[in-house]
């Protein structure tokens, strides 16, 4: 049975009750990273989707990115009311508790990754225990996303995302062009899908500019002109679910 903690933002409750549902993984906790303006509505409908089927405890977290206060896409989420109670401890302290204390834990990341840089920022060493991120989002180029080179899970906090892919923990990313259902492919990754991948370097653009929160696969790691070598270790891209 794999231990994991799933991070979810506005998209992935189905995905997420289904995955409750499953007797093969042992989810320890979900938390709520933002994408949306009202993250407690974001919570509220996140924890109303938990209680359906689980009493796994939901944390709140981050409730803005890590540098900009406002998002990009303007999403939002309907406004919700909920009696049920959120757990006690902010969700990227339980993150780094959990990294510290359970072998072998797994983090599937289905929306932005605020809360899991935080809690890098805070404890790099603990989160360097983790065994695998799952990150759904990302683009390759010549796939249209939000943005003609940036996918909104990651550039909703680019900042986020880049802290995550530089540190070095074993990596897969399920990008938006494989499926129509991303947050629901990246489950099944997980669960031992049959794919197709490529072993690449991997790295977020954090310029202002028309690239920003472009994802770069750098599938060689070497700079052939000036004999540079790329730092950090070899990530899997998912390029096809079979």
């Amino acid at each position: 049975m794999k231990n994991i903690i799933v991070d979810i933002a506005s998209v992935g409750q189905a995905a997420l009750v289904k995955a409750l549902e499953n007797k093969e993984l042992n989810i320890l906790g979900v938390t709520v990273s933002p994408d949306v303006e009202n993250y407690d509505d974001l919570c509220n409908l996140t924890i109303e989707a938990v209680r359906k089927v689980s009493d796994v405890p939901v944390f709140k977290g981050a409730q803005r990115p890590l540098l900009f206060k406002d998002y990009i896409t303007g999403r939002r989420c309907p406004e919700t009311k909920t009696e049920y109670a959120f757990a006690d401890k902010n969700a990227v302290n339980f993150l780094i508790d959990t990294a510290l204390e359970c072998e072998n834990l797994e983090i599937v990341c289905l929306g932005t990754l605020s809360n899991l840089a935080l809690a890098i920022l805070m404890n790099e060493e603990a989160m360097k225990k983790v065994k695998r991120v799952y990150v759904a989002g990302g683009a390759l180029l010549g796939y249209q996303t939000t943005t003609p080179t940036s996918q909104h899970n990651i550039l909703a906090d680019v900042e986020a995302a880049h802290t995550v892919f530089e540190l070095g923990i074993p990596l897969t990313m399920i990008p938006s062009h494989i499926t129509d259902d991303l947050q629901q492919a990246a489950f099944d990754v997980l669960l031992g899908a049959e794919c197709e991948t490529w072993d690449a370097f991997l790295d977020i653009d954090t310029s202002i500019g028309f690239s920003r929160g472009q994802t770069v696969v750098d599938l060689v790691g070497h700079n052939p002109i000036n004999d540079a070598y790329v730092d950090g270790i070899r990530q899997t891209v998912i390029t096809a679910i079979k």
